[in-house]
């Protein structure tokens, strides 16, 4: 991972940034912008997240990366060599899978760089069309959820989550730390009213009661980060 600049690196913070008062910013490839979330520069938990934004027939140049790389399409159809993924499905390339990002028609993605969790490298690729896979009920949390990816340990996670309308959430607090993009809906807590497009990283010594009003949240959702 190139050593840039870092944004909101100290893993014991919370952040919260509402994307939706962000200017979009070149990347230096034409027709693709982003709004930078976080960088880190570290030789075991290094990452990079950000939103992406490709303009119809925009492409990023070929990358075989030593990293992990993630994309969660929030908006329009994301293509590479591969295929081409729809609104809300998750692919996860993992180290030394060459691609070439791009949109035909233009898409906005939640992209996340991240350096491989074991030092056993991991090979499998992963792509979930959350649209058309089968949710499970998640009735402590008075929502239901797709499970996408956790590692044999339990810490590295990723689900998609939708918290159902005047729910209330148990306290609780996130051992491993948890960042979460609120996806549609508003979902509440202390910290406050957290729309479509909230970015939010908590460590591991956070705890909350969030809960929903009128409307239901839907969110995207990682764990594992800041822990290892």
């Amino acid at each position: 991972m190139s050593l840039k600049p870092e944004l909101n690196a100290d893993c014991n913070a919370f952040v919260l940034v509402h994307t939706q008062d962000m200017d979009w910013e070149p990347t230096g490839h034409p027709g693709v912008s982003q709004k930078l979330l976080e960088r880190v520069n570290d030789p075991e938990k290094g990452r990079e997240t950000a939103l992406l934004r490709f303009e119809p027939g925009a492409a990023l140049p070929a990358e075989e990366s030593d990293e992990r790389i993630e994309f969660f399409v929030l908006e329009g159809t994301l293509d590479d060599e591969h295929g081409s993924y729809g609104l809300h499905t998750f692919i996860q390339n993992p180290p030394g899978f060459r691609h070439t990002p791009s949109s035909r028609s233009g898409c906005v993605v939640y992209f996340k760089r991240r350096r491989p969790f074991r030092a056993e490298p991991e090979t499998e690729r992963m792509v979930v069309d959350t649209e058309a896979a089968e949710w499970q009920a998640f009735p402590h949390r008075s929502a239901k959820v797709l499970h996408l990816y956790k590692d044999p340990n339990g810490i590295d996670t990723r689900r998609f989550g939708e918290v159902f309308a005047n729910a209330k959430i148990p306290n609780h607090d996130h051992p491993t730390g948890e960042e979460v993009f609120i996806v549609k809906g508003c979902l509440i807590d202390d910290a406050g009213a957290h729309r479509t497009g909230t970015w939010m990283r908590v460590p591991t010594t956070f705890t909350h009661a969030p809960y929903t009003a009128d409307e239901s949240c839907r969110m995207f959702i990682r764990e594992g980060d800041n822990y290892w």
